[in-house]
């Protein structure tokens, strides 16, 4: 690490050690799943590279006995502050841990924060650095491996931000094609379904109509008593649709959510006004569609009700 860190500090890269291992948690349903274990040795330094955001809000301590873990182990797992998670490494060893908190973390892996001095007393040696969280800064990680390639005990390189967004990319992408198919099948439905609805809703309001136009109803005025009626018929859908979309949508999400992974579930107000201008327009050109229906309205057609 010693030549490593030379070679850091002469290119004026920010880096602190780490000791990151790999182990594989037991969860409350008998299955397991890998995690990674993160020990930083500069608690200061640390901060600056791994933010670890308390889901409580209270604050993160390395100096606790405790580990701090990942919050998509609590959320899929029901576990609590004060639990226990038993960690085996490759060797068979089994080791118990207290959970200290939970923390933000939105990468598709189990990870886990542990100070020192509790990994010490947990596992009956100091933790040993085998990584390093370098910060490039202004550099490209392109030029930081052409500076570091050939440092004695330097074994690989990551660019872990972008390994972390091509694999959050590779699961959008599978996603958003499926939310597409859904949103160009619901639009196509829509569309059958609004024409339908407002074609069957003026042939019941056709005796009325008739009859405002033969008391002098203009059709322009006998269309603006039936968009009255839509006006409100579509807000009151617009409503519902935005309540059972969201619960309908904070499903879907869990559905495809993994269990070692924690998806923002939140309401994304750019995604509301789109869909009230989109459901508005749409109930507009359809109602606009149907009521070309009346200027071909027989007068003498009133006999036939």
């Amino acid at each position: 690490m010693d030549y490593i860190t030379a070679a850091l500090d002469d290119n004026g890269f920010d880096y602190t050690p780490v000791a990151r291992e790999r182990f594989s948690a037991s969860l409350p349903d008998g299955g397991a799943a890998p995690l990674t274990l993160i020990t930083p040795t500069d608690g200061e330094a640390f901060n600056w590279f791994y933010h670890v955001n308390a889901r409580d809000g209270s604050s993160f301590d390395l100096a606790t006995d405790g580990v701090w873990v990942s919050e998509a182990y609590a959320r899929h797992q029901g576990a609590k502050v004060g639990d226990t998670i038993t960690l085996d490494n490759a060797a068979g060893e089994r080791h118990e841990l207290s959970i200290a908190g939970f923390y933000e973390c939105y990468l598709t892996n189990y990870e886990a924060v542990i100070g020192p001095g509790a990994y010490a007393s947990i596992f009956g040696t100091a933790p040993e650095p085998n990584q390093m969280l370098i910060d490039t800064g202004d550099k490209s990680f392109d030029e930081l491996e052409r500076e570091l390639t050939g440092t004695e005990g330097l074994s690989q390189l990551q660019d872990h931000k972008t390994i972390m967004h091509g694999n959050f990319d590779s699961f959008s992408s599978v996603s958003q094609a499926v939310v597409m198919i859904y949103l160009a099948l619901s639009i196509l439905m829509a569309i059958v379904v609004l024409l339908n609805l407002n074609v069957m809703f003026i042939d019941e309001k056709k005796r009325e109509l008739i009859v405002l136009m033969i008391n002098g109803f203009t059709v322009k005025q006998a269309r603006r008593y039936i968009y009255q009626d839509t006006i409100v018929l579509t807000i009151v859908g617009i409503v519902i649709g935005l309540i059972v979309g969201a619960v309908m949508g904070s499903v879907s999400v869990a559905c495809v959510e993994p269990i070692s992974a924690s998806f923002l579930k939140g309401i994304d107000p750019v995604a509301i006004v789109a869909a009230i201008v989109a459901s508005s327009i749409l109930s507009f050109i359809m109602s606009s569609v149907a009521l070309r229906r009346i200027p071909r309205f027989n007068l003498t057609d009133i006999n036939r009700f």
